[in-house]
């Protein structure tokens, strides 16, 4: 199995109000010049497509086996969290647990990318009342996931480059240019919303 997953995701979407808002809306009424709202499902179904990851080791003379499986994340407006489903399994034991971890999700506006990165996916299962024979400080099994997720999924923004029109007005032509004057990435329920606001100018 590879050893980290990555993927791009290519949302074109062009959007053009010409007000004249100066300042970015956080409120649902839409006097922004352009919202992209990415939903968590379009990653969720990127990640329900890995299937499982597993793996195994030994403790005390003990051979264990665990998998992972059910990747999805959670985003609020507070934070973005990754789970998936362990099972370990040592000969008739088997447990299930939940594994948690970080989602960082940031724009870059140089790149132009949304980036939604997956950190510190880790659990410790102790399992020290299963194998009584071993001593309790090395009973804790470690499952690391960090390395199956180490580049970040990347979203193409909506943001265009600087675009020039030529209007031509009484045999006199002007180039009218349009810019991008403020972006903004806000955690939403279940989804990312860049918010976007451009500036006409007349040359």
């Amino acid at each position: 199995m590879r050893n980290y997953f990555s993927i791009k995701f290519t949302m074109l979407l062009i959007i053009f109000s010409f007000g004249m808002t100066t300042m970015l809306n956080k409120d649902d009424n839409y006097s922004n010049h352009l919202e992209l709202f990415i939903h968590q499902d379009i990653i969720n179904n990127f990640l329900s497509s890995i299937g499982t990851i597993d793996g195994g080791g030994k403790i005390g003379g003990f051979d264990y086996n665990w998998d992972v499986s059910n990747f999805y994340i959670v985003i609020d407006e507070e934070k973005a969290e990754f789970y998936g489903n362990i099972r370990l399994k040592s000969g008739q034991f088997s447990r299930e647990d939940i594994i948690v971890g970080n989602v960082n999700v940031y724009y870059d506006d140089l790149e132009n990318l949304i980036f939604v990165k997956i950190e510190n996916v880790d659990v410790d299962i102790d399992i020290s009342h299963i194998f009584n024979t071993i001593p309790k400080d090395v009973v804790n099994i470690n499952v690391d996931l960090s390395q199956y997720f180490a580049e970040p999924f990347e979203i193409q923004a909506p943001q265009p480059k600087t675009t020039s029109y030529p209007i031509t007005v009484n045999n006199d032509t002007t180039q009218i240019v349009l810019n991008n004057k403020e972006t903004q990435l806000f955690l939403v329920e279940n989804g990312i919303k860049i918010i976007s606001i451009y500036q006409c100018d007349r040359q």
